[in-house]
């Protein structure tokens, strides 16, 4: 008998609702690993969604949706046809920090990053259930029963795009990079911003060239699901960080080591400002149910445009295949009736929930927001209601049942709506109550830590604390400033990145402790969210794992209240509906940007 549970997760994949996010009771997932062959990852792309409006496909399709679909079933019988062209796509901006995924979580980044790092690093989010952990760089994985031992086979057919073999010590090098930084000389670089993230790993151990042991200091019973973050990308090869390090270049960026990846698509050109041109990599590993090599495309052409109104006349005028990703580049409900106007049924529009807008606390910074009664009178203020059409263009909600279909997702583990639903004249009551005891009943001045981008947001919550009698004072900074300050203490009240963590275990780098997880949104050195988190990882049943994830939120949102959750955000993306292949996450526009999959019907 096995001295451990040794488990595979297929590519191809049944419905499994988050609540189920459990090895043991998602066994229809399951394949013995001594039944899974060695052959390269094969994937059905027969069987992945296709552009549409509607993301969780349920509702009845529109009439560019169907066109989409037949054209999709004609070409699925002649794969051959599927091969070559270039997608042209909009980018919000430069990809920042030298295309550093360890130092930005930016979508100007992440949009081209998918193509090039690829779409996971040992693991990814499955294509067709990104709630689920596939094999990517590695091909299976075991845990120990204690689940503080995690052993990952990896695949021998990856590839650097200098040709290099992925190894072991690749993959070592990574997690031992991203966890605890890296020191020489006189230098030293600091752990990625998302080291909260992958906080709990202790050691890691290459067994063989084709294995590797990641050691924890606490029980993590989901930690391929944590690692398929698409933000967690491995983009510094270490056969060419080693030449860095001889030359005591701790900070050296992926883009000095000429952004080489393991990725469907190698690195051509960049040109500042204007464009980014990739190329199929013909030595990428995964398959198609064809058993046909992928990418399909030949390149990928991504057109920078800081201006949407720039990127909505490109597309119009047939320049563009898709739009950027990203907030000011989303669709506004304006936005989208011009599409709809100009181009009919020649556009079809992605739907992704995008995560939450937010206001968080930096409760290390003396100030009256340090009370945590100011703190729930600025929760209780709030309209939230009124953020979705001044803040995300008319799409988003503040009640789950408002959100898209999602078949994939428990909706018991959205709790924050619950907290905070009197009717608003009633909680603001209570908030002046609350700010006059506190001793601020002739109000004060609060600072905030803006990202330019995002400008709308920063002056809806300055509208709205006026009338509490706080002076929001705005510090507009740019993407790389706003990347810099976002992990220190240099601010009063942010609203972080708009990240979507569907796995509650996987939070802990956005809501624990400042020292432990400097990219918190709040920012804090409270012990008991460490013992919450505790508790969730050694939870073994759905119910408990609810149970303590409403715990855990109630004690951040409403009894300490470090972070205001205001709405949901839904991001819409324009494509051309002659863009096949697409696979779009019914959440986090960061997911399954590696366009793989992508091919183009006949224009």
């Amino acid at each position: 008998m096995r001295s451990h549970f040794e488990f595979y997760f297929a590519p191809v994949l049944l419905a499994c609702v988050l609540s189920a996010l459990n090895t043991l009771t998602c066994s229809s997932t399951l394949i013995p690993l001594e039944e899974h062959s060695s052959e390269p990852t094969s994937i059905n792309t027969a069987s992945l969604p296709v552009t549409s409006p509607t993301i969780a496909q349920t509702t009845t399709p529109s009439s560019s949706r169907q066109h989409s679909q037949q054209v999709f079933q004609k070409k699925f019988n002649d794969p051959d046809e599927r091969r070559g062209g270039i997608l042209t796509l909009a980018n919000r901006s430069d990809p920042p920090g030298g295309f550093d995924p360890m130092r930005t979580s930016s979508i100007g980044l992440h949009h081209v990053a998918g193509a090039l790092f690829g779409p996971g690093n040992l693991v990814m989010r499955c294509r067709e259930n990104m709630y689920m952990g596939c094999p990517y760089l590695a091909t299976s994985w075991r845990v120990s029963p204690d689940g503080r031992e995690w052993t990952f086979t990896l695949r021998s057919e990856a590839r650097w795009h200098d040709g290099k073999p992925v190894t072991a010590g690749d993959i070592k090098s990574w997690l031992e990079f991203s966890r605890f930084g890296q020191e020489l000389g006189k230098g030293k670089r600091a752990p990625a911003y998302y080291s909260g993230e992958i906080g709990s790993i202790e050691k890691v151990t290459i067994l063989d060239s084709n294995q590797i042991q990641i050691s924890l200091n606490t029980r993590e019973r989901f930690l391929p699901e944590v690692l398929a973050n698409p933000r967690l990308k491995i983009a510094h090869p270490s056969h060419l960080l080693q030449s860095a390090f001889d030359q005591d270049q701790s900070n050296v960026s992926p883009l000095a080591l000429g952004l080489v990846g393991a990725g469907a698509f190698r690195f051509e050109k960049y040109v500042r400002s204007s464009q980014i041109i990739v190329k199929r990599f013909d030595q990428y590993f995964e398959r198609d149910h064809t058993n046909r090599a992928i990418p399909y495309l030949d390149e990928i052409h991504y057109v920078i445009m800081k201006d949407n109104a720039a990127m909505d006349a490109a597309f119009r005028t047939g320049r563009l295949d898709g739009g950027a990703r990203g907030l000011g580049h989303y669709l506004t409900e304006e936005r989208k009736r011009g599409y709809l106007q100009s181009l009919g049924d020649k556009v079809t529009f992605a739907e992704i929930e995008g995560g939450m807008f937010r206001l968080a606390f930096n409760t290390l910074t003396p100030g009256p927001w340090s009370d945590p009664n100011v703190r729930r009178a600025i929760a209780l203020w709030i309209d939230k209601d009124a953020a979705i059409p001044s803040v995300l263009g008319g799409f988003g909600w503040t009640s789950p049942e408002l959100g898209p279909e999602n078949k994939y997702k428990d909706k018991r583990f959205v709790v924050w709506p619950s907290f905070d639903n009197v009717p608003l004249l009633e909680r603001r009551s209570t908030a002046k109550k609350l700010i006059k005891e506190a001793g601020y009943e002739d109000g004060f001045t609060m600072g905030h830590l803006c990202r330019a981008r995002h400008s709308q947001g920063c002056e809806f919550l300055n509208d709205q604390l006026r009338g509490l009698g706080i002076d929001l004072v705005l510090r507009l900074v740019d993407t790389a400033t706003w990347n810099q300050k976002r992990v220190s203490l240099d601010f009063d009240t942010q609203q972080g990145r708009l990240s979507v963590l569907p796995i509650p275990e996987g939070t802990e780098g956005v809501y624990g402790r400042f020292s432990r997880s400097p990219d918190a949104y709040a920012k804090h050195e409270d012990q008991k969210v460490d013992e919450l988190y505790r508790l969730l990882r050694l939870a073994t049943t759905p119910e408990r794992r609810i149970g303590i994830w409403r715990q855990l939120q109630k004690y951040l949102f409403v009894d300490q209240t470090y972070i205001v959750p205001i709405a949901e955000a839904i991001y819409v993306v324009p494509y051309r509906t002659y863009v096949n292949g697409l696979v779009i996450p019914p959440e986090d526009g960061h997911t399954h940007t590696d366009f793989a999959t992508v091919w183009l019907a006949n224009r």
